[in-house]
């Protein structure tokens, strides 16, 4: 299996884990805690905070390029990074909601279609 395969049955083993802002482990994730939490399972570390995650550790990613296990960032709370989730292929992403807690969703629902701002890979598939 490739790393991105690894990163997303992972990610997949943690759905229905609650949000807790600041939160790092199965009890309670916030979305970077969770992002963090996946890759380091997997033998990869990064920046805590999204934008720094961006900003520190992966290369630009051409939305019509994602890969499975690729990072995807939104502007949530305004113009900068707010929210980040793992890239499942076919559109998906697996994320911590603040409603919801870790669920998948759509690049596509209105909501992040609207605030999707990029992509990075942080390790080469």
């Amino acid at each position: 299996t490739s790393i991105g395969e690894t990163i997303v049955a992972t990610a997949k083993k943690y759905m229905g884990a609650p949000y807790v802002y600041g939160g790092m482990s199965p009890s309670g994730f916030d979305c970077s805690g969770f992002v963090n939490y996946v890759y380091k399972l997997c033998g990869y570390s990064m920046s805590r905070v999204a934008s720094s995650i961006y900003n520190n550790n992966g290369t630009y990613v051409e939305k019509a390029n994602l890969q499975l296990g690729d990072l995807v960032f939104f502007a949530t709370g305004g113009s900068g990074i707010g929210h980040v989730g793992i890239y499942l292929g076919n559109g998906q992403f697996i994320h911590a909601s603040t409603s919801s807690g870790v669920i998948i969703s759509s690049l596509y629902e209105s909501y992040y279609a609207r605030t999707y701002l990029y992509a990075a890979r942080l390790i080469e598939m």
